[in-house]
């Protein structure tokens, strides 16, 4: 394998394709309970002729032992999975075979459980021809500059440059040789993660189908959504987005029994209108890719416009295939069935806006072709801007250094109003979790939660198999914080053991019982690295700062001894234990941080009266109806005797309990309330009694 190509694979590993657990992997459940851990030593093999076999695959990774192959199709797109022996089987094979020539075609590989999360800083996107193959495109762009690697996906084709290549310059000599390239933008129509996710992983999704542009009923019950895809088989699952979006973004994903059920109901549910909305059905993939040679987008439309109105006006013009406003702006795409309809659509001028005074009204639009891949949805290039001129309005020195005087002036009053309240930390908190379920959690034995705060943290988000967060809850009172630490430690919040400490002080581990796990190779949840942990020693803090760095707090420093002094393949988990050499907090970060402070700016601007000091609303949950409880007239301070049980409250004294029951709920009482002078006055008491029964 040459260097170029040995540099290719490091960088599609280390920037487009993270490494997580196949969704068979169970949340980075013990290897015990997976079968086998088949992921980590299955290949994925690309860019295979349409004919391949299974024995020409044996035969071209001959020496290295294969257990199976899987061979997989899609539109026009071959794949193969490819299980060895064990993992070192399957990383030789990869570095051996990466870019070889199996039948004319340059083989793309990689280890099966890749996640495509985002693209690469250098990637160019092309239109390619219907004839045109990767081996073609990657000795056309070769001209020009070095290339890592090349993968086509109908009609776009995508080329990881040379780390020394000049982007600008590349695009510009290959649109001079009549090439159409373009620079790949996150952010705009063509949806290149979701076109990357189709091409290289489709094989995962044979029994889902998406839909786009879904009723938001369907978003606000899936039960609604069951029954109305129920006609092509048997939902195993439905799941639906935050109905708090925009209703042009509104999508939900079904799961059925099989493939063929998937595929049959892609093509009863595609097209056909629900509530109104025409839907979108997709198998094996999540975006909708429009035929540049048929294909015109319009604008500007206001926001209000469907894309069922876009298709009742521009149906006039031909049969049309679909129409999409997902993620466009103010512009909406129209992909027709044949060229000659987007030629005759491309003479519209006019759209009906229709107002309460002129029911005929109508607006002037451009309609334009949609040739490649066009930046439709500017909110990253505005913010952009918008940072750029605000970069450049400080440039002066004094108003710079005014700006930073102001921002720490306000970030010291936001700090002193914050020690008003008592917070909390909490991770390994489900992503998905919404605020107002951790207010309800946390509330839940009557302390009350001024409000929580999650912060984003990406490092922290994709340290699991499936994504984590932080969160801060602010209690009202400093005893509710105490024992919230105390009740919700290590206690499960959909399926995850929550991590519960102090969000204030000193919180470093202790250098002598935490051993430092890095260069994590699999990809494993806190609970899962407590699990493989657990038989070395007791754990009392577990931290994950990212996918690969994790760190572990024994009870006894002896126990992080003993695992120094272990074998390699002896350790539970595949990385590097070593000693913690400096202080290392338990927290991703603290209150006083500028950015947390800011972000917490922000919020106060929308709420002024989230950090104020008025009674609360009392506890979420608890349905408080006693004046001393939380949200009572004695809200800030611990109440004596009345109250719901639980903390911040003293419990019911119950004089119907029996003999020690009594006497006890007496002493508990007594000594909750009143503390060390209660329990006295209730030794003395019974010492007097004892004593008048004796004379």
């Amino acid at each position: 394998m040459t260097e170029a190509e040995k540099n290719a694979a490091a960088a599609t590993a280390e920037a487009d394709e993270s490494t997580a657990a196949d969704n068979a992997a169970n949340d980075g459940n013990d290897g015990d309970n997976q079968k086998d851990n088949e992921h980590q030593r299955k290949i994925n093999v690309g860019n295979l002729p349409k004919d391949i076999t299974e024995q020409q695959l044996r035969d071209h990774f001959a020496g290295h032992e294969i257990e199976r192959v899987e061979i997989y199709h899609y539109l026009r797109n071959t794949l193969a999975l490819l299980l060895f022996k064990d993992k070192n089987s399957a990383q030789k094979a990869i570095d051996e075979k990466y870019g070889s020539m199996l039948n004319g075609h340059r083989l793309r590989i990689h280890m099966e459980y890749i996640t495509i999360r985002y693209t690469k800083k250098n990637v160019i996107v092309t239109v390619v021809d219907d004839d045109m193959t990767e081996e073609q495109l990657h000795d056309r762009v070769k001209e020009h500059c070095e290339v890592s690697q090349v993968f086509i996906f109908h009609p776009l084709g995508y080329v990881h440059l040379g780390r020394d290549a000049d982007k600008a310059v590349v695009i510009e000599k290959l649109n001079a040789s009549g090439l159409k390239a373009y620079d790949v933008n996150g952010r705009d129509q063509n949806q290149h993660v979701d076109l990357w996710r189709a091409a290289k992983l489709f094989f995962r999704n044979r029994n889902r189908v998406q839909l786009l542009n879904v009723p938001q009923k369907w978003v606000e019950d899936t039960e609604e959504l069951k029954k109305a895809c129920s006609e092509a088989g048997t939902i195993t699952e439905a799941v639906a987005n935050n109905v708090n979006q925009s209703s042009s973004n509104y999508y939900a994903r079904i799961f059925y029994e099989n493939e063929e059920q998937a595929q049959k109901a892609a093509e009863l549910l595609n097209g056909k209108v629900f509530e109104g909305k025409r839907i979108h059905a997709l198998h094996l993939s999540s975006a909708l890719l429009p035929n540049y040679k048929t294909s015109v987008y319009v604008s500007p439309l206001e926001r209000t416009v469907t894309e069922e109105e876009v298709y009742d006006h521009f149906k006039q013009f031909g049969e049309i295939d679909f129409v999409n406003r997902r993620n466009c702006g103010d512009n909406a795409i129209i992909c027709f069935k044949t060229n000659e309809s987007a030629e005759k659509a491309l003479a519209c001028t006019t759209m009906p806006a229709p107002t309460e005074a002129n029911k005929d009204a109508t607006k002037t639009v451009a309609v334009k072709r949609y040739d490649g891949p066009l930046l439709l949805r500017v909110a990253g290039v505005k913010r952009k801007a918008a940072t750029t001129t605000a970069t450049a309005r400080t440039s002066d020195g004094a108003k710079k250094g005014e700006n930073e005087e102001g921002s720490t002036k306000s970030n010291k009053e936001i700090l002193q109003k914050l020690l008003n309240f008592f917070p909390v930390y909490v991770s390994n908190i489900p992503f998905s979790c919404p605020s107002h379920v951790l207010r309800e959690f946390f509330s839940s034995q009557g302390g009350e939660v001024k409000f929580v705060f999650s912060p984003q943290h990406l490092a922290y988000r994709l340290s699991a198999p499936q994504p984590v967060k932080t969160a801060m809850v602010y209690f009202t009172r400093r005893n509710d914080a105490v024992n919230a630490t105390k009740i919700f430690d290590k206690r499960v919040l959909n399926n995850h053991h929550l991590h519960v400490s102090q969000g204030r002080g000193e919180s470093n581990f202790n250098h002598q019982k935490t051993v430092k796990l890095s260069k994590i190779v699999e990809s494993l949840s806190e609970d899962a690295i407590f699990r493989k942990m657990r038989p070395l020693g007791k754990v009392v803090r577990l931290t994950k700062k990212s996918r690969s760095l994790a760190f572990v707090e024994f009870a006894d420093a002896a126990d992080v001894e003993k695992i120094l002094k272990m074998k390699q393949e002896d350790l539970p988990i595949n990385c590097i234990f070593s000693k913690v050499q400096k202080d290392v907090s338990r927290r991703l970060y603290n209150e006083s941080d500028s950015r947390i402070l800011g972000t917490i700016a922000r919020l106060l601007r929308r709420n002024p009266k989230m950090l104020s000091k008025a009674a609360g609303t009392g506890s979420v949950m608890g349905n408080n109806a006693h004046s001393g409880g939380p949200g009572g007239g004695f809200a800030g301070k611990r109440p004596r005797m009345n109250g719901p049980p639980g903390f911040g409250n003293a419990p019911h004294f119950n004089p119907n309990n029996g003999g020690n029951s009594m006497i006890g709920s007496l002493l508990f009482m007594l000594f909750y309330s009143w503390g060390f002078v209660g329990m006295l006055f209730f030794v003395v008491c019974v010492a007097f009694v004892i004593l008048c029964v004796c004379l």
